[in-house]
């Protein structure tokens, strides 16, 4: 028999409880946060499971005319505390109190109290809002969108603001960053990947950030606009509602130049890896949303492409290191490849005008040349193979090929991330990606 001893003689020290997390609205919520709205959803995420009735008499919301009501109740396993409030008066300060003690579900004591302050908003227009900065379902929203024969469908999203809220100008929101995601339609992981840059380099606070989500046919839910794999190229939804990619950004970005809304908005970016690097140049080169939004400026960021288009017949040759026109192969040179069985988004504008907004437009190829295995490379398709032995070399090749052919006639930048290869979360939050966004925003 085994004999455990116990040495002390007295109670066990309670494990401690510990306050993770306090958002409003998604954002996280600081103490003197002002232009809070009057109707908002708090959300207290605890190390352990909570004492319901025990956190509820040490919580209390003050302030106004007379103390707000709320509702509260429970997720994870009662480990988050979702408070919901409505109709605060406007321009008023409240304060939040929860007193410290033994809170959690199995004698867990919180050791610290919190006691926090914030003030709404100072009217019925909302002018300013902490960012939401993570992935969940607060950032994830939606917009319905109409086709040609009046279909609608949802197109999801997430962003660090509700850019389809009424009653808001966005007095702050100078900057806009919309990163697509690659073939595995995750644009969950590419949000979260493009907030540390933007934090660390503290354009968070004037940056809306956007990750558009085109959604399969298998995950999506009843009225969503879902996509086969050539939502990459600007092809239309093969849902009930028939959009293409391009018109969807399009959709977008309409609403970002609103001077009503975003007031003080100057620069976007738009950015892709892998797959969405394909989609990020050909929409650079096509897309009617910057010729109409002439008070932004507008760069497109192509990260770790492997397709790229080309405004003429010409390759590189890798075993001559020349440029030349390749024979033996027919369809090189078709979309997204060449101007040659382009979708009707892009053939309502002539190659000419496509051509030239390639050379025009700010592009940068944004190239990792790590050597690490790329087993997404296409070494099948005679148009791909002859764009380059290596995703890197591709890329290379068609930034030599436009100092070449158009030396001081395009306005294109090549940034080479060392060491980083088909990686887009390593390419992102690179050093290097940090001080492109500082140069591009300022």
């Amino acid at each position: 028999m085994a004999l455990v001893a116990c040495s002390g003689g007295g109670e066990p020290t309670p494990e401690e409880l510990s306050l993770l997390a306090i958002n409003v609205n998604g954002g996280a919520l600081v103490d003197g946060a002002e232009n809070v709205p009057t109707d908002v959803q708090l959300e207290l995420a605890f190390s352990a499971g909570l004492n319901t009735a025990k956190f509820e008499s040490a919580f209390s919301l003050t302030g106004g005319t007379g103390n707000p009501s709320y509702t509260i109740t429970y997720a994870n396993a009662s480990s988050k505390a979702v408070v919901s409030i409505s109709n605060l008066d406007y321009n008023t300060r409240y304060d939040l109190q929860l007193s410290a003690g033994v809170l959690g579900n199995n004698g867990q004591s919180l050791q610290n109290g919190l006691n926090v302050s914030f003030t709404t908003q100072e009217d019925e227009v909302i002018r300013d809002m902490a960012p939401c900065t993570s992935a969940s379902q607060d950032c994830y929203r939606s917009v319905s969108l109409q086709d040609a024969s009046q279909n609608t469908g949802n197109f999801k999203f997430y962003s660090t603001h509700p850019i389809y809220l009424e009653n808001a100008e966005w007095e702050k929101l100078k900057y806009a960053v919309i990163v697509v995601h690659g073939a595995n339609r995750d644009a969950d992981n590419y949000y979260n990947w493009l907030l540390s840059p933007l934090t660390n380099s503290g354009l968070l606070e004037n940056t809306i950030l956007i990750s558009p989500e085109f959604i399969s046919n298998s995950g999506a839910a009843t009225d969503d606009l879902y996509w086969n794999s050539d939502w990459r190229e600007g092809q239309k939804s093969t849902s009930n509602a028939k959009i293409s990619s391009f018109e969807a950004i399009d959709a977008l970005l309409n609403r970002l130049s609103d001077k009503t809304v975003f007031p003080v908005l100057e620069k976007v970016i738009v950015t892709g890896h892998s797959s969405g690097a394909l989609f990020t140049q050909v929409y650079g080169a096509a897309n009617v949303a910057e010729s109409s939004s002439n008070h932004l400026s507008f760069d497109y960021v192509v990260a770790n492409s492997q397709y790229f288009y080309y405004p003429d017949n010409q390759r590189y040759n890798e075993q001559n290191n020349e440029f030349y026109t390749p024979t033996g192969c027919g369809t090189y040179n078709h979309w997204p490849l060449g101007y040659a069985g382009a979708p009707s988004y892009v053939t309502s504008r002539t190659e000419t005008e496509i051509d030239a907004n390639l050379l025009g437009r700010s592009f940068t190829y944004f190239l990792g040349n790590g050597t690490g295995s790329d087993s997404a490379l296409n070494t099948s398709d005679c148009g791909a193979v002859l764009l380059g032995s290596s995703r890197f070399k591709r890329g290379e090749h068609i930034y030599n090929w436009l100092q070449t052919e158009y030396s001081g006639q395009n306005n294109s930048t090549k940034v080479v991330v060392n060491g980083i290869g088909h990686d887009g979360q390593g390419m992102y939050q690179s050093n290097s990606f940090e001080s492109l966004l500082e140069t591009l925003f300022n």
